[in-house]
C-alpha cells in the first residue's frame, strides 16, 4: 500500500511520518533523505528527490511554497507531462518495498500530479492549530502571523479537494503530543482497516525516544488564535478537531481575508524587491558620481605634485655642489669612526671571554659537587633495592617449586582420565563396528534381493505375454492417433537406474572417520574445508540421481496437471484486467509441421486474450500460404497479412506489426514453440507490476522429437551479460508504444534484428520497467543451420550482433570497442576505453611476513601490468621474518611502492581502510598478497570498468594454480551466505551458459582481486572492520554499493592466479570457526532474504553447489 502524508509545513508531518517509518513504512534508500536540522532536530522524514520535484513543479507553475495566492491545483496537469518520468522512477523505486509512506507539505498543492502515478493510496492528514503554525513559521521564515495562518488555509483548502475521493485517516498534532500511546494506537487501527500488511505497532520505548514534548515549542492559546483567525478558518478548526472536516462536502472556497492577505504579502514582496532594485540602482548612480569626482580630484593633485617636482629639481640644481662637499667630509669621519668602533670591538671581546672562561670555571665546579653528592645518594637506593630484589626471588622460586608439584600431579590425574575415556571409546567404536558390519549384511542382503528382482523384472519384460502385449498396446494408439505416454516398464527402468546410481556412489562416499582416530588425532591440525564460505551441510536430501537430469526436472517442476490449470482458469476469471497480447510471427517457407506445431502452440495456451499477427515473407512452397489461411479461417485471432516479395525477416516483422492491436507485444519464429502457460505467466506479471514495459522469460530448446534439452535459466536485469549475448531472446515482450517509438524492427541486422530491437529499446525506459520471468516459456527448435543449434552456423548474425551494440554505445556516447569473445563462439566482448590522461590507480596489499607469496605477488605486478599511472602501497601487520622485513626495506626505497606500518591485532577490514585513507590514487584496488599476475592487461581492463559511473566494484577472474577457477563471481544464498560460480571449472570450460567467460553483472566479488573509485568506497563507509574484521566483509561492501544502485563487474579479461588464503590461512581452529559463524549470522541478520533471492543467479538453478546445477526444487512460486 501507499501512503501520502498530508498537512500544512510545520503542522508535525515530520513526527507523523517518523511514527509511520517506525511502524515498518519505507521511504527513501540510503542518503536519499534530507538531513535533520536546527529547525527540525528529529529529522523531516522526507526524500530529496521528492522535495526537490516538487520544488521544481511549482517554479514550472511560477510560484513558490508561501507566494501562493494565484495559484490553482488545475493548472498542475500542464506541466505533469515534463516531470512525469521522475515521478514514475520514484514510485518503482518505492513500490519495491512495499508498505510505503512519502511526505513533503508541498504535496498539499501537488496531489494532481502524484495521484496519477500511485495505484491504493491511503492518505493521513495532520492537523495542528493554525496559532501555532503561524508561530512557528514566524519564528523559522519571519512570516507575520496572518501570513502564516492563510498559508494554512490555503494549504488546507486544497488538500481536502484534491483527496475528496482517497481514503483518508486525520491526526491530531495536539493529541500526539498529549496523549502519544493512545493516538498512536489509533493511527495503527485506521491504517490496518484499510487493509495494509506489513506494519506493526512502535513500542513505548520507542515513541518516546522520538515524541519529545520539550521540543514542542509554540503553544498559543485560544484567545491569541482567536485574535487573529476570521469565521471562516473559525469554522474549518472546529471541523478539524471534531474530526467533521473529511465529511465536509462542499469544501468551502478560500476566505476573502486570505486572498488578500495572501496577495498583499506576495505585492509587500514585490514592492521590497522593487525598492531593492531602485537601491540597487541609486547606490550604482552614487558609485559613478563618486568615481568621476575622485578623478578629477585625482587630476587636479597630479597637476600639483608635477609642479612641486619641477621646484625641487631646480633647489637640487642649485644646492648640488654643496651638497657633495658635505657627503664628502660626511664620508671621512665616517670611515675614523668605523676604525675606533672596530678597536672598541676588540676590547669588548677579550673582556667577555675572560669573564665567560671564569664563569665557566666557576659552574663546573659547583656541577662536579652536585654530581657527587647524587651519585651517593644512588648506590645508597640500588644497594636497597638489591637486597630487597634478592629477599623477593627467594619467594617467588620457593612458589613456583610449589605450583609446580601441583600441576605434576593434576597431570597425572588428567593422564589417568584420558586413558579411561581412551578405553571407553575403544569400545564404543568396537559396538560401532559390530552394528556397521551387521547393516553392511542387511545391505547386502537387500542388494542380492534387488537384483533377484531385477532379473525376474527382466525376464517378463522378456516375456513372450509382455512383449505381444506391447505391440498390441502401441498399434492401438497409433490407431487411436494417440501419441504414447510413460509406460510402467518406463517407470521400473527409472526406479532400477536411481537404485543403479545409489548403489554405483556408494563406493565413492567418504569414509567415516572412527571414534578413537578423531581423538588420537587431537594434535594434527583440522582439515581444510571444501568450502570456505559454505561450512554447513546443506539443508536439503541430496538428490540420489544426475542434478542435472532435465527430463526428470522437467517432470517433477514444469509438467501441468489438470488441477494446476484449473487454478490458473481461476485466477484468470478472477482478474479485473485482461492484457490484450499481440504475438508477432514472420513466415518464410517454413517446413509444415514445424509451421502448425508453431501456431498451435499459441492456441493451446491457457490465457486466451491474445491475437497471432502472421506476415508471410512471399514463400515459394504453395503449402505455406494454404496453412496459414486455414488457421486464420478456423480463429479470428489470427490475423494473416500475405507480402507479394521477399523483404527479409526485419520487413516481414514490421508487417506483421502494422495490424497489431494489443497494448503489448511478443515475438515467435515460425518454428518454435511456447509453453502452454506462457502468456497466463506474462499476463499476471503485467497486472502484478503495471509500470513495467518490457519482459522475458527462461528458454530451453527442442528437437525434432519434440524433446526439450538445454535450458538456459537467465539472471534478472544484468545489463553487461545482455551486452556479452542476448540475454533477452525468447521470449520478449515489450509494451507496443515502446516498440513504436522506436520503429520497429531496422533492416541491415538481420540475423541479430531482434538483439537490435532490444539495445533500442532499453535506451527509452528504465531498468526497473525490465522484468524477468524466472520460468522456461518458450521452446526454441533445434534444426540444421539454426543458431539455436550452434550460433557459428549464422557468421552474418554476430557480424550484425557487433555491430548493433557499437551503435548503441555511441548513442550513449560510450567509446568502446567490440569484438568477438574467443572463449565463446557466438558472443561480444565490449573493450571500454580510458581516457587519455589516465588516473592514478593505489594497489594495496595487507600482508605478515611471507616472502615468497609477497615477493612473487609484486614482481608480477611489476613486470606484466601495461597500465602506467598505479602505485603499490603495501600495508605490513607486525612482520617479524627478518628476510621479509629486508625486502620491505627494499621496495620502500623505490617507486612505485610504499609501505604502510599497522601494529594491531589482524583485523582485514581495518586494515584496508585505513589503507584506502593513504591511499593516492582516485582508484583503489584491494589485492591479497598471494595474486600472481597473468595477462597484461589485467589493470587496464579492471580500471576501464571502475571508471564507469554506473559501476561500484569490478571483480576479475582467479584461477588456482592447478589451472581450475577459484573466482567467476560471488553467487549469494550458497551455504547460507554466498559461494564462488563455476568454482574447479578447468580453464577452457566456458561455464554455464558461457557465464564462466563473458562480461557480466553479479550481486558481488571477491575482496581477493577488486577495484573502485574512492569515492565510492568511502560513501558506503568502507569495509565493515567492527562486524566483519576478517571475512564476508567483501560481500557486504559489495550489497553495500548495491544498496545505492551501482553494479557489480566481473571480467575473465583480468586474469591472474590465486594461492587462496596462504597468509591467513582457513577457517580450521575452532576460534576461528566461532568467528566465521559469528560474522555468518551478522550477514544473515543485515541482509535477510536478500541472500536468497541472488538477481544475477536463477531461482532454477541450486544453492547447495557451486556448478549452476538444477534445483531441486527451483524457488519458484507456482500458481
Amino acid at each position: 500500500m501507499q501512503i501520502i502524508v498530508l498537512g500544512m509545513h510545520r503542522s508535525g508531518t515530520s513526527a507523523v511520518a517518523r511514527i509511520l517509518n517506525l511502524m515498518g513504512a519505507y521511504f527513501a534508500p540510503e542518503r536519499m533523505e534530507l538531513p535533520a536540522t536546527k529547525a527540525n532536530p528529529k529529522g523531516y522524514w522526507e526524500r530529496r528527490d521528492v522535495v526537490n520535484l516538487d520544488e521544481d513543479l511549482l517554479n514550472a507553475l511560477g510560484v513558490t511554497w508561501d507566494k501562493i495566492s494565484q495559484f490553482d491545483s488545475k493548472q498542475v496537469p500542464m506541466v505533469c507531462k515534463k516531470f512525469e518520468l521522475l515521478g514514475q522512477e520514484i514510485i518503482l523505486g518505492l513500490d519495491a518495498h512495499r508498505p510505503w509512506m512519502l511526505k513533503d507539505p508541498r504535496m498539499c498543492l501537488l496531489l494532481p500530479f502524484w495521484l496519477p502515478l500511485l495505484e491504493i493510496p491511503i492518505c493521513v492528514y495532520v492537523y495542528r492549530d493554525p496559532i501555532q503554525i503561524a508561530q512557528s513559521l514566524k519564528k523559522r521564515d519571519d512570516l507575520s502571523i496572518q501570513v502564516g495562518i492563510a498559508l494554512w488555509e490555503k494549504y488546507s483548502l486544497q488538500a481536502l479537494i484534491d483527496s475528496a475521493r482517497l481514503p483518508r485517516i486525520l491526526v491530531s498534532y495536539h493529541d500526539l503530543i498529549a496523549r502519544p500511546l493512545d493516538t498512536v494506537k489509533s493511527l495503527y487501527d485506521s491504517l490496518q482497516a484499510q487493509g495494509i500488511q506489513g506494519l506493526r505497532l512502535p513500542s513505548e520505548r520507542e515513541l518516546f525516544a522520538f515524541i519529545e514534548p520539550s521540543l514542542f515549542h509554540e503553544q498559543g492559546d485560544e484567545d491569541l488564535q482567536n485574535a487573529y483567525i476570521n469565521q471562516h478558518q473559525f469554522r474549518l478548526v472546529e471541523a478539524f478537531r471534531d474530526g467533521s472536516i473529511l465529511s465536509l462536502l462542499p469544501v468551502p472556497p478560500l476566505s476573502q481575508d486570505a486572498i488578500e492577505t495572501l496577495e498583499e504579502y506576495e505585492n509587500h514582496l514585490l514592492a521590497i524587491k522593487e525598492q531593492t532594485a531602485q537601491h540597487e540602482k541609486m547606490v550604482e548612480e552614487q558609485t559613478a558620481q563618486h568615481k568621476i569626482a575622485f578623478e578629477e580630484q585625482a587630476n587636479h593633485h597630479a597637476i600639483v605634485i608635477a609642479e612641486y617636482e619641477h621646484k625641487i629639481a631646480q633647489n637640487f640644481t642649485q644646492h648640488a655642489e654643496e651638497i657633495l662637499q658635505l657627503q664628502q667630509q660626511y664620508f671621512e669621519l665616517k670611515q675614523v669612526l668605523q676604525v675606533k668602533e672596530q678597536e672598541n670591538i676588540k676590547y669588548q671581546t677579550q673582556v667577555g671571554n675572560y669573564r665567560k672562561q671564569w664563569l665557566n670555571a666557576t659552574e663546573r665546579e659547583a656541577r662536579l659537587k652536585e654530581e657527587i653528592t647524587r651519585l651517593n645518594r644512588y648506590q645508597q637506593v640500588s644497594q636497597a633495592k638489591l637486597e630487597k630484589l634478592q629477599t623477593e626471588q627467594q619467594k617467588l622460586q620457593t612458589g613456583l617449586e610449589t605450583q609446580l608439584k601441583i600441576a605434576q600431579e593434576k597431570l597425572v590425574d588428567q593422564e589417568n582420565i584420558v586413558s579411561t575415556q581412551q578405553q571407553q571409546i575403544l569400545a564404543l567404536n568396537q559396538t560401532l563396528s559390530a552394528r556397521t558390519q551387521i547393516q553392511e549384511q542387511d545391505i547386502h542382503q537387500l542388494l542380492h534381493w534387488l537384483t533377484a528382482l531385477e532379473d525376474d523384472i527382466q525376464a517378463t519384460f522378456s516375456s513372450l505375454t509382455w512383449r505381444s502385449g506391447d505391440v498390441l498396446t502401441q498399434i492401438l494408439l497409433k490407431l487411436l492417433l494417440r501419441k504414447p505416454g510413460l509406460t510402467a516398464k518406463d517407470h521400473i527402468h527409472r526406479i532400477m537406474a536411481d537404485i543403479a546410481h545409489w548403489q554405483s556412489s556408494r563406493g565413492h562416499l567418504p569414509e567415516v572417520p572412527t571414534l578413537a582416530a578423531v581423538v588420537t588425532r587431537k594434535t594434527d591440525k583440522p582439515p581444510r574445508p571444501l568450502l570456505a564460505l559454505s561450512s554447513h551441510r546443506p539443508k536439503t536430501v541430496p538428490v540420489a540421481h544426475d542434478s542435472r537430469d532435465y527430463a526428470r526436472w522437467i517432470q517433477n517442476y514444469d509438467t501441468l496437471t489438470s488441477q494446476m490449470i484449473k487454478r490458473m482458469k481461476q485466477q484468470i476469471d478472477e482478474w479485473d484486467y485482461h492484457p490484450l497480447i499481440s504475438m508477432v510471427m514472420p513466415t518464410y517457407n517454413t517446413e509444415e509441421k514445424w509451421l502448425r506445431a508453431a501456431i498451435e502452440s499459441i492456441q493451446q495456451q491457457i490465457y486466451p486474450n491474445w491475437e497471432l499477427c502472421i506476415a508471410d515473407d512471399a514463400s515459394t512452397l504453395p503449402y505455406v500460404r494454404r496453412v496459414l489461411e486455414e488457421y486464420a479461417h478456423q480463429d479470428a485471432r489470427i490475423k494473416l497479412q500475405l507480402r507479394t516479395e521477399n523483404g527479409h525477416i526485419s520487413i516481414a516483422s514490421n508487417t506483421a506489426l502494422e495490424s497489431v492491436s494489443g497494448e503489448f507485444v511478443a515475438f515467435v519464429d515460425h518454428d518454435d514453440k511456447l509453453s502452454p502457460h506462457a502468456l497466463f505467466w506474462v499476463a499476471k506479471d503485467i497486472i502484478d507490476y503495471p509500470q513495467a514495459k518490457l519482459w522475458y522469460s527462461d528458454e530451453d530448446k527442442i528437437d525434432e522429437n519434440d524433446q526439450r534439452a538445454d535450458p538456459y535459466f537467465k539472471s534478472d536485469w544484468n545489463g553487461d551479460l545482455f551486452l556479452s549475448h542476448n540475454l533477452i531472446t525468447h521470449l520478449a515482450v515489450y509494451r507496443t508504444d515502446v516498440i513504436k517509438q522506436i520503429g520497429g524492427f531496422r533492416e541491415g541486422y538481420e540475423g541479430a534484428q531482434d538483439y537490435d530491437l532490444a539495445l533500442r529499446a532499453i535506451e527509452q525506459i528504465s531498468t526497473l520497467e525490465i522484468r524477468h520471468i524466472p520460468r522456461i516459456l518458450y521452446h526454441w527448435r533445434i534444426i540444421d543451420g539454426s543458431t539455436a543449434m550452434r550460433p557459428q552456423e549464422k557468421p552474418y548474425a554476430i557480424i550484425a550482433a557487433q555491430k548493433a551494440i557499437t551503435e548503441h554505445l555511441e548513442r550513449r556516447d560510450i567509446e568502446a570497442i567490440v569484438t568477438e569473445s574467443l572463449e565463446v563462439p557466438g558472443t561480444t566482448r565490449v573493450q571500454y576505453l580510458l581516457p587519455p590522461q589516465q588516473p592514478r590507480v593505489t594497489l594495496i596489499i595487507p600482508t605478515y611476513n611471507g616472502l615468497n607469496l609477497l615477493q612473487r605477488c609484486v614482481e608480477s605486478i611489476l613486470a606484466k601490468t601495461d597500465y602506467q599511472n598505479y602505485e603499490i602501497l603495501i600495508i605490513d601487520n607486525a612482520s617479524d621474518d627478518p628476510a621479509t622485513l629486508k625486502y620491505l626495506q627494499q621496495l620502500s626505497e623505490h617507486e612505485p611502492v610504499r609501505i604502510l606500518d599497522y601494529p594491531y591485532p589482524f583485523n582485514y577490514a581495518d586494515m584496508n581502510n585505513r589503507a584506502v585513507a593513504e591511499a593516492e590514487g582516485e582508484i583503489i584496488g584491494l589485492l591479497n598478497n598471494d595474486l600472481e599476475v597473468i595477462n597484461n592487461e589485467w589493470l587496464s581492463e579492471m580500471v576501464s570498468h571502475a571508471l564507469r559511473p554506473e559501476v561500484g566494484v569490478v571483480g576479475a577472474r582467479l584461477w588456482y594454480p592447478n589451472e581450475t577457477l577459484q573466482h567467476g563471481g560471488v553467487i549469494l544464498g550458497i551455504g547460507g551466505v554466498a559461494g564462488h560460480a563455476h568454482k574447479g571449472f578447468p580453464r577452457g570450460h566456458s561455464g554455464y551458459c558461457g557465464r564462466a567467460a563473458l562480461i557480466q553483472n553479479f550481486s558481488a566479488v571477491t575482496g581477493a582481486c577488486m577495484v573502485m573509485r574512492k569515492d565510492n568506497f568511502f560513501t558506503v563507509g568502507g569495509l565493515d572492520a567492527e562486524n566483519l574484521a576478517i571475512s564476508l566483509n567483501d560481500i557486504d561492501l559489495c550489497l553495500k554499493m548495491n544498496h545505492i544502485n551501482l553494479r557489480m563487474v566481473w571480467t575473465p579479461y583480468a586474469d591472474l592466479y590465486h594461492h587462496e588464503s596462504a597468509t591467513r590461512g582457513y577457517e580450521d581452529t575452532p576460534e576461528k570457526q566461532i568467528r566465521f559463524e559469528k560474522e555468518r549470522d551478522y550477514m544473515k541478520a543485515r541482509w535477510g532474504l536478500f541472500l536468497m533471492m541472488d538477481p544475477a543467479y536463477s531461482p532454477n538453478l541450486t544453492l547447495e553447489s557451486q556448478d549452476f546445477a538444477f534445483a531441486w526444487p527451483p524457488r519458484v512460486a507456482g500458481a
